[in-house]
């Protein structure tokens, strides 16, 4: 009904100007395709929403959107050390989920239950492409590699999280008493750190008002003075970031907004989930979206040239949202795909501001097929990717219905 109101106006319009005398070249066009005559396969058109109410989380979920909030201000290793480039993927901390860089999950959890863990997070990187074994005491896979592993945790106030900081420390260093030896950080002596002789590790807990921030850091070579040195510098970037955020009370925690801009339902998602989640069903900003990279360091520069704000996932597919539509156009122009591209491929029939690419063979990053097919709808663009060209063609444009119908 609104296209045809459109439309109408735009005739009366142009027949009041040739009324005046004007003269009106060529014919009318209408401003869209007909989204009715795109292959777009057996994928869906309409967002989730366009019948229904916008989904609602319960309360189970919030933690995931909690963690989602704070990845914008946990620092990926390369922003501290721009040698650390290759990323692990990130972790959600709870309660009964903590990661393994953190220490033993039998000796942790009872401190994260007794001191009610609302929600964290967790990322890793490297200098060389390896990982961390969480066995009874860290091991590496590659020895000589350096690593900064970052664990932050949010609890309902200081007083919690400084306890839970000395009683996280107090039972992983109980669980490796008799070979690992207590030591300070200079510039941070209410951190709670230990290492062990001859091993290129040391983990470090400190409160920071109600979040406690956590560090498993390796040198190259069993040194106590550099593993010292990294884990300050760790301490000393990460800290005036997080100060950015302001900390939830549990009744904000579970009354956080979801999707109010409706990016994520505009975002193809064959799967039919709605449900949050880290990695799958997701919002971010730009920092939080790079930590999902296998090199942070491509990630960052490709997805900052994209000069959005806010980006959606959901399983696979990724929207960014930028300024305004010439900025959406110029990504599909410029080919900004999220990871880089070894040629171009044939874009999706009849789709406006569309774009394939076929990726480099070792494009692993955000569950990144063979190709990748940008769509560009007013300041929103798409990307979506697939094994076979018309099967991410079919994608595509079934990503541009979606923007298309969207609210």
């Amino acid at each position: 009904m609104r296209r045809a109101v459109l439309l109408s106006f735009a005739a009366l319009a142009t027949a009041g100007l040739t009324a005046c005398g004007s003269t009106v070249a060529g014919s009318f066009q209408p401003a869209e395709v007909d989204i009715r005559n795109l292959d777009t396969g057996s994928y869906p058109t309409e967002p989730p929403n366009a019948h229904d109410d916008d989904y609602r989380p319960d309360f189970t979920s919030m933690p995931h959107i909690a963690a989602m909030r704070l990845s914008d201000y946990v620092l990926p290793a390369y922003e501290i050390d721009p040698h650390l480039k290759y990323g692990q993927l990130p972790f959600e901390i709870t309660r009964g989920l903590l990661p393994g860089e953190l220490g033993s999950e039998g000796d942790l959890k009872p401190v994260a239950e007794r001191n009610k863990l609302l929600f964290g997070f967790k990322t890793t990187g490297f200098d060389q492409k390896t990982t961390i074994v969480p066995s009874a005491w860290p091991i590496k896979t590659t020895q000589h590699a350096t690593a900064i592993s970052t664990m932050v945790m949010q609890f309902p106030d200081p007083e919690r999280a400084t306890a839970a900081a000395a009683q996280f420390y107090d039972a992983d260093l109980n669980a490796n008493r008799e070979q690992n030896q207590p030591v300070t950080l200079p510039n941070y002596p209410s951190a709670h750190a230990h290492w062990r002789p001859g091993t290129p590790f040391l983990r470090a807990f400190l409160a920071h008002g109600s979040y406690v921030v956590a560090y498993l850091v390796s040198t190259n070579e069993p040194d106590l003075n550099a593993l010292l040195g990294l884990a300050e510098k760790s301490y000393a970037a990460q800290l005036p970031a997080l100060d950015q955020l302001k900390p939830l009370t549990e009744e904000e925690l579970y009354q956080l907004p979801w999707d109010t801009d409706h990016l994520l339902s505009r975002t193809l998602n064959p799967n039919k989930s709605e449900r949050p989640a880290i990695g799958s069903q997701a919002i971010y900003g730009l920092r939080g979206i790079v930590q999902y990279a296998d090199d942070l360091s491509v990630a960052k520069q490709r997805f900052s040239a994209m000069n959005a704000d806010r980006f959606a996932v959901s399983n696979g597919t990724i929207v960014a949202r930028t300024p305004d539509s010439a900025t959406a156009k110029r990504i599909v122009a410029e080919r900004r795909t999220p990871a880089p591209a070894a040629h171009d491929a044939d874009a999706p029939p009849n789709v406006p501001d569309s774009a394939c690419v076929e990726n480099k063979h070792s494009a692993m990053d955000f569950e990144i097929k063979r190709f990748t097919c940008i769509v560009a709808y007013r300041q929103y663009a798409g990307f979506v990717t697939g094994d076979q060209l018309l099967d991410v063609q079919q994608r595509a444009a079934a990503q541009y219905a979606i923007f298309a119908n969207s609210r």
